[in-house]
């Protein structure tokens, strides 16, 4: 994939945010003509990193990486150093504890398998973990970005 500019990045973070921008809306923003802005969205749409009018960009960053859920069996009296100490890892993206035969499950992004093949070497050897089992993610199907609103706690009385 040719490597993006200021300018084409600055339109795709623009139609990101509202995609129905006018293109001399566009033209004025990034300090362009309009002919300009309409050749570059049209390449930008030829070349795949617009997937549609909703402003679907494909970020170079997800075209080489290797996303993953590790589950981790960890002793139950560590897990809070253990989570702890995954917070420094910025490939972990989220962690989450869980039921099951597992205690965590973390959501991994690393930039190649090498990456990941590492990391799990190093959670694995931290104190109280006592599995790490790797789970590569071939493809996303689909994704939700839904807020769910939370409902209070209950509070329970003494």
């Amino acid at each position: 994939m040719r490597k993006l500019d200021a300018i084409d990045r600055n339109l795709l973070a623009l139609l990101q945010d509202d995609a129905r921008l006018a293109t001399s809306e566009l033209a004025r923003r990034v300090g362009t003509a309009r002919t300009t802005v309409s050749e570059r969205v049209a390449r930008l749409e030829r070349e795949g990193r617009i997937l549609g009018y909703t402003a679907v960009v494909v970020e170079e960053a997800q075209v080489l990486e290797t996303r993953a859920v590790l589950n981790l069996g960890c002793n139950r009296a560590a897990c809070r150093s253990i989570v702890a100490a995954l917070k420094s890892y910025p490939e972990i993206e989220e962690c989450l504890s869980v039921t099951g035969s597992y205690d965590l499950m973390c959501m991994v992004r690393t930039p190649h398998q090498e990456d990941l093949d590492a990391l799990v070497d190093e959670i694995a050897m931290l104190p109280g973990v006592n599995a790490v089992d790797a789970t590569i993610a071939l493809a996303s199907k689909f994704r939700r970005r839904a807020h769910v609103p939370t409902a209070p706690r209950l509070q329970i009385a003494s």
